[in-house]
């Protein structure tokens, strides 16, 4: 009778194990991988982004960069110091119909 517990308990543990483990890697690995693939087929691309991450590190030192810098003149076109990954990234990715043509990750 406690055998039988025991081996019951320890399926339900595996199985909750796998399960945890399969919805982390396709959270953070295939699914990104899946909706980059598609956005690329589509013609839109963009900035490498890493393993749990994304392109947060990248972005973040663009902002602490150009916010570390004094500002030339006083005017109102302030993306360029407040978004540098996007100013940047549409230089080099393009845009399309005034739509930016890239694709960054948050996560």
């Amino acid at each position: 009778m406690l055998l039988t517990i025991l081996k019951s308990l320890l399926v339900i543990f595996v199985t909750t194990i796998l399960r945890v483990l399969y919805d982390t890697i396709s959270c953070y690995w295939l699914t990104p991988r899946r909706i980059k693939k598609i956005m690329e087929q589509q013609g839109v691309t963009g900035p490498k982004p890493r393993p749990l991450t994304g392109n947060i590190l990248e972005i973040s030192a663009m902002v602490s960069q150009s916010a570390s810098k004094d500002c030339d003149s006083i005017h109102h076109d302030i993306v360029g110091r407040l978004l540098p990954h996007y100013v940047a990234w549409s230089k080099q990715y393009g845009m399309v119909l005034n739509c930016n043509k890239f694709v960054f990750s948050w996560s």
